[in-house]
């Protein structure tokens, strides 16, 4: 029984491994997708501009959701994880919303 479970952690990580290889073997080709080693495409910097700015104000849209959660869920159960950190919860994800609303801003 003790073989099973220390083959089937090893296979798991044989497998995370080849995950991230194959990983690092296509990122390359996908930063080629934007931009080439010369001139590149025509507008692909504002393109990049677009989907970074998106994906912060993604991201900024969670960590206020976040915030938002840390304060409105009932803190009298002491099994809740936020039981009794939910102010610097609540506090540090709303600072990272606000930061990631700044850097779509700024971008």
């Amino acid at each position: 029984m003790a073989t099973t479970s220390v083959f089937r952690s090893h296979a798991a990580g044989s497998i995370g491994i080849g995950l991230v290889l194959l990983l690092l073997l296509a990122e390359p080709t996908l930063a080629n997708k934007f931009e080439t080693i010369g001139s590149g495409v025509s507008g692909s910097f504002a393109i990049k501009r677009e989907w970074l700015k998106l994906f912060f104000y993604i991201i900024a849209g969670v960590f206020a959701l976040g915030a938002v959660l840390a304060v409105a869920v009932p803190h009298r159960n002491p099994l809740f994880l936020n039981h009794q950190n939910w102010k610097i919860s609540a506090t540090l994800m709303g600072l990272f919303a606000v930061g990631f609303v700044v850097a779509g801003v700024v971008l």
